[in-house]
């Protein structure tokens, strides 16, 4: 038989202790595959073996720094971690409330035909009934400027309600399809593989999150000064560069929402799948029921004072899910757009390590105790 002994030698220091495993072989050690003889001394098949090899790293004798937390190095620790978050945490919040957002919910008021208190079902029939004449479903919402916002300043849409993170709904698309590899769907498109069921009719892109497009649109002006003029808003560079140039080919849809009827479901896709970029914005699925997805962007500067009229094509149907729709202008710093949850995060962080260090401080100073006191060990 072969048996293993392990010797633990360790080289003790001041704040890290050094532990280095020496196995010490008695014997032979098994090799991954053996001979084995017969008795009339013929050789047999080699016979595999789950014995693990002798190296360093499958006999768990690799060096590993075992540190000593003496109450000088656990008050620093605390101590450090503080003063790097704390600062950082301010930065963040200071940068995170810089950039100005003005929203405005429209939902409930386009059309202008219904009285700002008809419910969601009356706003349904009306969408249902009126599909295809942009005038009745078109109303204008004003949005004053109270900052100056230096461009680029970016329009988004807001929804609340939708579950984008729903299975069946992130499940129904086909992303091989979608980069352009193949024209066919399959199984995973479900239930919007084929137009109207009809095998013959492929849909392409496929899947309940294409078909779904949110198709509101915005035509904005500015007034200033007595002054109203056109406010541009572009859709190029509004999506991410990895997104256009690899996950979305250059060919225009097939059989997607073509027909003002019941199977329609959003908005149709402008040009090639990769020029789209509302729609590549669309495609990046939300993991929380209320998200803001990017629609375009303002490259000139809105003042102080200044009045924003927007026309809204209302079209999109939240109604049925009682959803909520806004639309939003926010400009962004380096730190992104207005939002303090990380700079509140580092703070809280850090505010606990310092606490944490004064209280342990007090009981090492009220109350000290001798390092390593074999004293205090239980028998």
């Amino acid at each position: 038989p072969r048996h293993q002994h392990a010797v633990l030698t360790s080289k003790p220091a001041f704040s890290c202790s050094w532990a280095q495993e020496t196995l010490w072989l008695g014997g032979r050690m098994a090799s991954a595959a053996e001979k084995v003889e017969s008795e009339d001394g013929d050789e047999t098949a080699k016979q595999e073996t789950k014995e693990p090899k002798n190296r360093a790293i499958t006999q768990q004798a690799l060096r590993a720094c075992k540190p000593v937390l003496e109450k000088t190095w656990v008050i620093f620790i605390f101590a450090a971690i503080a003063v790097v978050l704390v600062p950082v945490g301010v930065v963040c919040i200071v940068y995170g409330m810089k950039p100005d957002t003005f929203s405005y919910r429209y939902d409930q008021e386009c059309p202008t035909a219904l009285p700002r208190g008809a419910n969601n079902e009356a706003r349904l029939d009306y969408l249902y009934a009126n599909t295809g004449n942009p005038s009745l479903l078109t109303c204008t919402v004003r949005i004053n400027i109270t900052a100056d916002m230096p461009g680029p300043i970016y329009v988004l849409y807001e929804i609340n309600g939708m579950y984008q993170n729903h299975r069946r709904y992130v499940r129904s698309r086909d992303d091989l399809q979608l980069v352009g590899e193949h024209n066919s769907t399959d199984a995973t498109c479900a239930p919007l593989s084929d137009y109207g069921g009809n095998s013959s009719l492929p849909i392409n892109p496929c899947g309940l999150v294409a078909w779904s497009l949110f198709n509101d649109s915005y035509t904005m002006t500015v007034t200033r000064s007595g002054s109203t003029a056109p406010l541009p808003i572009s859709s190029k560079n509004i999506a991410y560069k990895s997104d256009v140039k690899s996950r979305y080919g250059n060919f225009t849809a097939v059989n997607f929402n073509p027909e003002l009827n019941d199977l329609r479901g959003g908005g149709q896709i402008q040009g090639t799948l990769q020029e789209d970029e509302r729609f590549i914005n669309w495609m990046r699925l939300s993991a929380l029921p209320h998200f803001r997805k990017l629609w375009g962007r303002i490259d000139t500067d809105l003042k102080k004072g200044d009045v924003v009229d927007v026309q809204v094509l209302n079209q999109w149907n939240s109604y049925s899910f009682n959803g909520q729709k806004s639309i939003v202008l926010q400009n962004t710093t380096w730190l992104g757009g207005r939002n303090i949850f990380l700079g509140v995060v580092y703070l809280v962080t850090g505010g606990m390590s310092l606490l944490m260090g004064l209280v342990y401080t007090i009981i090492v100073i009220v109350k000290p105790r001798k390092f390593a006191d074999i004293s205090l060990l239980v028998n």
